[in-house]
């Protein structure tokens, strides 16, 4: 552990402190130095930014690399710099500064390590890859090289994946501290738009993965269609600041609308690449009327799907420039007009997928390569299947994960789990008897679906029927991914599992319903919850783990909310008005204490939940709700990568800082109200997290 350096030279640390404090404690080699309004970290200078961190920093420039700049909208500098040993990059060891225009720095974070000599490891890349590929359960296959390029080996894609494989050598810092070289390998499966990070050392050993997929189960025409019928809406044309030649580019088809942001079109073949036929758009009117009391695959609703998944894309788009998400900020554009950034990456946006439902995800590589979002149909929240158990049929809901259940189902014999340890009948540990054959029950319990229903699948289970351990007979859908489940998995309610339960020894068979659809598509919550998730990722960095992988589900609510202006998240996609999350945001119940690691979804809501009441006290205040959205953008750039609560709001309030501090009050309040006050600490630990929850506010906000 490395204290965050205490400045103080008119600086503070904002580990709760409004003025110069003691520094704290943070994970890894983080260090955080932050100021007050009117203070600076350093002198001005007119030397590169590049020299002015490293003389701040101590260090020469020798093995620092600036890799993005960018201005923000009060006229200050962001600059991140990577560190490389010996000609390779160091995985994690970052420093990014913000620096005034008379070029004094007013905010630097710092994860670099010490220069030193790392011996390279010798196992080839190819080998590399086949131990990752092996790692997340993709078939053995031939690896064909296609490039090396400096530290960066290209492969061949295989069938199961959708781009190309790479393996770059690199420098990692391991658990005891100590540096080692090792590779980082980038795999997008076809399946499911999984996008993996996998760190591998130098003998080839897992170290560590980073899912950069977002995988959303909700319950999400402007808005969405329960809130008013469908709108012809123009298009900016050329010449407006957020997209200088408006929304299309070249030719258009119903089902495959093109532009500089977005390209979405029709994949319900769900092979990844837009579907055969549509019909061509004269003077870009995509004006095709939706008719929902037919199912989504109609021709006309298809094209209903592309067109509306088309205007959210880049309503979301614009909105995110204009409050800083711009090309230099690694925003994603086909063209970047000169203003920075890598370019090549507008969004692939795929209307109503067929590889999936009740489900969306968002895939964020690299800046100048193209992410991708996939928009499933959905069930509601009602019952998708059901399940028939000593002759009693009984409502379930679906997994986003595993094979997927047919009308026609499985059968098999019903066995109540044990694995001895604990609850047993949770499925937590592993089931040391065999299921061959049988149906799986399981308890809820405290750990992860998927985590439950592999250690099934591991015991020979056909199937999983998990009961709900709360909320009656309510149903929800269960999250979660992993491409190493590959057995069907549905969850039945708390009521419906008690009756079940007797029924342990009977015979049971589970099978698909077939509801009629909702397009989530149309919802624009789900949209802008997804580009959300490309927002956090091109802005702060890392967002995997369970405090980092929970802001950015909670953040990616946030994009949401403060777009659409209302307190729930899905209510048409999942047919609830309550919408998906477990109680709306105005007057949400749960605190930070209440954060377990468990489900990134249900920890993310906390994390709204005190953005949602900062919205509320800035309108209380009558602060424009342009001003929050701003200083929510702006605030990433002073946010670490692999966040906790407070680092967001820490960033928020050194944006705030940056504009006169006027708002500081404001955001203290609202995060202190949800546990995340003066002193709050929240870690990543390695059976779940950490949390020390506060509800002070500093002295100079206090009544």
């Amino acid at each position: 552990m490395i204290n965050v350096r205490n400045v103080c030279i008119g600086a503070v640390i904002f580990s709760g402190l409004l003025g110069c404090g003691n520094a704290v404690e943070a994970p890894s080699n983080l260090r955080i130095s932050a100021t007050q309004p009117g203070q600076t970290l350093s002198a001005a200078s007119r030397g590169s930014s590049l020299q002015v961190l490293a003389d701040y920093l101590g260090r020469t420039t020798t093995g620092l690399r600036l890799e993005q700049s960018s201005v923000s909208a009060d006229g200050v500098k962001h600059v991140r710099v990577v560190q490389e040993l010996g000609g390779v990059r160091v995985v994690g060891a970052t420093a990014r500064a913000a620096q005034l225009p008379s070029g004094e720095l007013v905010h630097v974070i710092d994860t670099l390590v010490p220069d030193q000599v790392v011996a390279p490891s010798t196992l080839p890349a190819s080998d590399a890859l086949r131990l990752a590929l092996a790692h997340h359960g993709y078939a053995a296959s031939t690896l064909v090289q296609r490039a090396l390029t400096g530290n960066v080996t290209t492969f061949e894609p295989t069938a199961e994946l959708f781009s190309a494989p790479t393996v770059e050598r690199v420098a990692f810092v391991d658990a005891a501290g100590r540096v080692q070289s090792g590779f980082e390998v980038e795999t997008w499966s076809l399946v499911k738009n999984m996008l993996h990070h996998t760190l591998l050392d130098g003998a080839g050993q897992v170290v560590s993965v980073e899912l950069r997929t977002n995988s959303d189960a909700y319950n999400v025409f402007i808005e969405d269609p329960s809130k008013g019928g469908q709108t012809v809406v123009q298009g900016p044309g050329a010449g407006n600041a957020e997209s200088p030649s408006g929304w299309l580019a070249g030719a258009q088809l119903n089902t495959n609308a093109v532009g500089n942001n977005v390209n979405a079109y029709l994949d319900a073949d769900g092979n990844n690449r837009p579907d055969r036929g549509g019909t061509s758009i004269v003077n870009g009117q995509f004006l095709t009327a939706a008719d929902l009391t037919q199912a989504p695959g109609t021709t006309s609703n298809r094209a209903v799907a592309v067109q509306n998944l088309f205007y959210l894309n880049n309503v979301v788009h614009d909105v995110l420039y204009r409050h800083g998400f711009n090309e230099a900020a690694g925003n994603f554009q086909t063209d970047n007009f000169g203003k920075g950034g890598a370019a090549g990456d507008a969004v692939l946006a795929e209307a109503q997928d067929g590889s999936g439902t009740d489900n969306a995800n968002f895939a964020t590589p690299a800046d100048g390569s193209k992410p991708r979002m996939q928009m499933y149909l959905w069930t509601g929240s009602g019952a998708t299947h059901e399940v028939v158990a000593n002759g009693v049929t009984y409502d379930a809901s679906s997994a986003e994960f595993g094979a997927a259940l047919t009308t026609t189902g499985i059968t098999g014999p019903l066995a109540l789990v044990n694995d001895g340890v604990g609850v047993g009948a949770d499925a937590c540990e592993a089931i040391p008897t065999s299921l061959a054959g049988k149906v799986a029950l399981v308890q809820r319990g405290t750990c992860a679906f998927i985590v439950k229903v592999k250690n099934a699948q591991t015991a020979g289970a056909t199937a999983v029927i998990v009961m709900n351990d709360q909320g009656g007979d309510a149903l929800l859908a269960m999250g979660g991914t992993d491409r190493k489940v590959r057995i069907p998995s549905v969850l039945v309610s708390q009521n419906t599992g008690a009756a079940i339960i007797t029924a342990a020894s009977a015979t049971a068979r589970k099978k698909a319903q077939q509801p009629l659809m909702i397009d989530g598509d149309l919802d624009s919550d789900i949209v802008f919850h997804e580009f959300g998730h490309g927002l956090s990722w091109r802005m702060i960095g890392g967002m995997s783990g369970k405090l980092a992988g929970a802001i950015g589900e909670g953040a990616s609510d946030v994009v949401a909310f403060l777009i659409d202006g209302d307190d729930r998240i899905g209510e048409y996609a999942y047919g609830n008005v309550n919408g998906i999350r477990r109680a709306p945001y105005a007057g949400y119940p749960n605190t930070y204490s209440d954060v377990t690691g468990a489900e990134v979804h249900d920890d993310g809501e906390i994390y709204a939940a005190a953005m949602w009441r900062l919205h509320e006290l800035f309108v209380a205040n009558n602060v424009p709700n342009d001003t929050l959205l701003t200083l929510f953008v702006d605030g990433m750039n002073y946010t670490p990568a692999t966040p906790a609560f407070e680092h967001m709001r820490d960033g928020m309030l050194q944006a705030s800082s940056n504009r006169g501090g006027q708002h500081n009050c404001l955001i203290w309040k609202a995060f202190a109200q949800y546990g995340i006050g003066v002193g709050a600490s929240g870690t990543d630990t390695s059976t779940g997290v950490t949390i020390v929850e506060s509800f002070t506010v500093p002295a100079a906000c206090q009544p």
